[in-house]
């Protein structure tokens, strides 16, 4: 298990892997090249292409090809992200599932798919399987086990917790601000602009909204319990304590276009210099580098940036969740043993650490070799946030996945400016989405 000590080392100097430009996969031929004979099977998958996590996921399989030459190969079928989870549905409906699946829609995995017997129980592997299960997160495990102990999900090694960056050259605080309470955080934050959104789903004020009800007295449980049962009653004074204190930071705090900002426009205003700090994950460490100065202005410099978690030690991640990897239960005797081959390769200690390099975040029970920990800390902000990342860390998922969806991709946005401009109070806000969500659950 890694110290803060250790972590703390991280701070030598330029990252070995970085990640390129966003996008998703367009056409539908495989990778991966021929099979060299033994076994080989075809998995459909977003990660290929032009799709941002191409970049690490293609090599991967690269990787394990060779290793396994002549033995095991896997061909890559590129589809599109956005009709990924609808294909996957698709194929079990045709009983049609490829061996080895890469996730699906969470709903449609526990209410159908596990339920109605269409995955490969991977509990007795993972016990006779321990350098591997003990990477494993211990919340992952839990939540992937069903109640006759049969495990259908991979449950995942890594977290990559978000918490927000902040411009020294505009706010340069030396406090641990993790390690603060949200009380002294805002105090300390004074007059300084915080980059909000109200547009689309409210991503970056979600965040901080989130690490607002983690910070009261049962904030977290709340926030935890609705991976299993949506939050549906907003009036709960946790919840109105931290709008009231939401409702406090954009009106005192908030950039001048966060009313109406989709999340182009606050990391606009972020690398602007139109506000000190802005909430996002790891995978923003790449806007900071010198290759993407061009979206800089008004004397913006990525070398400037830090990165910390939220007050209270939070981290917001979903560690109660599925895994990436799932096996059909159609699969073959041979087509098994290939996948099982495959999630004991992408969990070794070598590819968690080139992943963690290449996508950021931690393997909270994996040892790091010296050589990662140099490299990890060649990256300012991805080393701040390891740092962070310690056995105290409270994670906790984003109030958009534990929230209806209408209410998290409509509703939220539509009462975001009358919050922050006065004409609803906290408990009027509340009390919308209280209506919203019992609403959408009706339906």
């Amino acid at each position: 298990m890694k110290k803060r000590q250790i972590a703390a080392a991280l701070l030598a100097g330029a990252m070995l892997v970085s990640v390129t430009a966003c996008g998703t996969g367009g056409d539908n031929s495989a990778s991966g090249g021929d099979s060299s004979g033994g076994i080989s099977i075809t998995i459909p998958s977003y990660k290929t292409g032009e799709n941002v996590g191409a970049v690490f996921f293609e090599p991967q399989v690269e990787r394990f090809n060779e290793k396994y030459e002549g033995t095991y190969h896997i061909e890559l079928e590129n589809v599109a992200e956005d009709a990924f989870n609808d294909q996957i549905k698709q194929l079990a409906q045709q009983d049609a599932l490829p061996a080895l699946v890469q996730g699906g829609d969470k709903e449609w995995l526990k209410t159908v798919a596990f339920p109605n017997g269409m995955a490969y129980d991977l509990s007795g592997w993972l016990d006779e399987t321990p350098e591997i299960k003990d990477l494993l997160l211990a919340d992952g495990i839990d939540y992937c086990t069903s109640e006759d102990g049969a495990i259908y999900s991979m449950p995942l090694a890594t977290v990559r917790p978000t918490g927000f960056f902040y411009n020294t050259a505009l706010w340069d605080t030396q406090e641990d601000l993790s390690a603060m309470t949200m009380d002294d955080f805002t105090t300390a934050l004074g007059d300084q602009k915080i980059a909000f959104s109200t547009a689309e789903n409210a991503w970056v004020t979600a965040l901080f909204w989130t690490a607002l009800i983690a910070n009261e007295e049962g904030g977290a449980e709340i926030l935890n319990s609705g991976i299993d049962e949506k939050i549906t009653d907003f009036n709960q004074p946790v919840i109105l304590d931290s709008v009231t204190k939401l409702q406090s930071l954009l009106q005192n705090n908030a950039s001048s276009n966060s009313v109406g900002a989709a999340y182009p426009d606050t990391a606009n205003t972020f690398m602007s210099s139109g506000a000190a700090v802005i909430a996002n994950g790891p995978w923003m460490s790449t806007d900071f580098e010198e290759t993407n100065s061009s979206n800089w202005s008004n004397d913006f410099d990525g070398a400037n940036v830090r990165a910390s978690l939220f007050p209270g030690q939070v981290g917001i991640a979903q560690t109660r969740t599925y895994g990436e990897w799932w096996i059909s239960s159609s699969a073959s005797e041979e087509e098994v043993e290939l996948a099982l081959a495959f999630l004991e390769f992408i969990n070794s200690p070598e590819e968690l650490e080139a992943y963690l390099l290449a996508e950021g975040g931690d393997a909270p029970n994996l040892e790091y070799t010296e050589d990662f920990v140099a490299q990890q800390g060649e990256t300012q902000v991805l080393a701040d946030l390891a740092a962070d990342t310690t056995e105290e860390t409270v994670y906790v998922p984003c109030i958009l996945d534990v929230i209806p969806s209408s209410v998290a991709n409509s509703d939220l946005s539509r009462l975001l400016p009358s919050l922050a401009d006065g004409t609803y109070t906290p408990e009027q806000f509340c009390e919308q989405l209280s209506t919203a969500a019992a609403e959408a659950t009706a339906q």
